[in-house]
């Protein structure tokens, strides 16, 4: 193998020199992983939202894209102090440096959105876009050698894991890189699998404005945002465009590394499907959140049916038993004495005898809403007598609302 130079980087064509070479075996599995990212994709785009409940998952994994973007570059942010520092941004309360950064990429996310669905926006990939997501990243933290939206000037810069110098050495090799890179992004190379396949470019897209690494700081974080606005701009929907972020800084150490052997080797295809594979279970994680959320929405609407059903006679639950289950759902599976002790179940049986809960679990189990799992293998007790909700019952019951 020979290694990367400037003359080869701004070529752009990494993938279609190496594409002849894939073998029977990489070319197979860069097909079922894009075949399977594009089932579970329209199975999320299929799938309703619904205010306060699924679109709160993509609240969830908007945080956990900036955390996970953020954390790449050794700033440590939980999806709690995210949240907090979005909506102190809001309130236009000061924030701290930490709280910019996430704040600032929010606010690349959302520009991300607005951009792709402005319908007067014929072209997208321009430099001026480029620009404008790294002045978002960098707004307000006063870099060193960073000017927001500017490209670096004359100096040499070194980065990655190991430490290696860039290619681009000059300004105008800077801005000439940056104008070819423009012209590849909108280039259509029909009947390859680089066209055919986005996540193949968006992943390229990344990997290539590291290499050239035309700003002074925050190269990382803008080129992981462009391989977002691709994926966005080819159709993944609202909750997974961005979820290639959380599987490089799940595997931190492992991504430096692969982007480092590319420059060795001159040859992305083991990095592209490994990205993949991540890529699908990362939005397989989301698609089973969203199931989750759907089920729970769903065993809540028979219960309440059970409620209200005029046959009474034959099965009777009271509003006790509902506000116990939608606690239930909303929460991790726990040891039964726990849960009972929960903020929002304690108040619902604070005055009721002990059988009356004797009553109410039984009337749960006959029904089939609950399960408690004895789980006596278990030497924690805080493993035994797990409650949680039987989604199982939505398969078997058919009722008329």
């Amino acid at each position: 193998y020979m290694p990367l130079t400037q003359e080869k980087l701004i070529k752009f064509n990494l993938f279609q020199q190496n594409e002849e070479q894939i073998t029977k075996d990489q070319l197979l599995k860069l097909l079922e992983y894009s075949s399977n990212i594009n089932s579970v994709d329209q199975f999320i785009k299929d799938t309703p939202s619904y205010p306060g409940s699924t679109d709160k998952i993509s609240r969830n994994e908007l945080a956990r894209a900036i955390g996970s973007t953020l954390s790449i570059e050794g700033i440590i942010m939980d999806q709690e102090e995210i949240a907090n520092s979005i909506e102190k941004a809001r309130g236009n309360e000061a924030l701290n440096r930490k709280e910019q950064e996430a704040e600032n990429s929010r606010k690349v996310y959302q520009f991300i959105i607005d951009i792709v669905l402005n319908p007067e926006n014929k072209y997208i990939y321009e430099e001026s876009v480029i620009k404008n997501i790294h002045k978002l990243f960098t707004a307000d933290l006063n870099y060193l050698s960073n000017a927001p939206g500017k490209y670096r000037d004359n100096f040499t810069p070194t980065f990655g894991v190991p430490r290696k110098t860039g290619l681009c050495k000059t300004e105008s090799e800077v801005q000439d890189a940056m104008s070819r890179y423009a012209v590849w992004l909108n280039k259509d190379n029909t009947g390859s699998l680089e066209s055919n396949l986005p996540i193949i470019k968006a992943i390229m897209a990344h990997y290539y404005l590291t290499e050239i690494y035309p700003f002074g700081d925050g190269n990382g974080r803008t080129a992981r945002a462009i391989e977002a606005l691709i994926l966005y701009a080819h159709g993944i929907n609202n909750y997974c465009f961005w979820s290639l972020a959380n599987f490089w800084s799940n595997h931190r150490d492992e991504y430096l590394h692969n982007l480092a052997m590319i420059r060795e080797t001159c040859n992305p295809i083991e990095f592209i499907i490994w990205g993949l594979e991540g890529y699908l279970n990362e939005i397989k994680r989301i698609k089973e959140s969203i199931l989750k959320k759907l089920k729970q929405l769903m065993l809540m609407d028979y219960t309440r049916y059970l409620l209200n059903n005029k046959n009474k006679k034959k099965i009777k639950i009271n509003n006790r038993i509902v506000d116990f289950l939608n606690v239930l759902v909303n929460s991790k599976p726990m040891n039964i004495r726990k849960f009972f002790l929960q903020p929002f179940v304690a108040p619902l049986y604070k005055n009721v005898h002990a059988a009356t809960i004797r009553r109410d679990l039984k009337k749960m189990i006959e029904l089939q809403l609950i399960i408690i799992n004895p789980n006596n293998d278990s030497k924690d007790e805080e493993d035994k007598n797990i409650i949680e909700p039987n989604y199982s019952i939505l398969d078997k019951v058919k009722y008329r609302v």
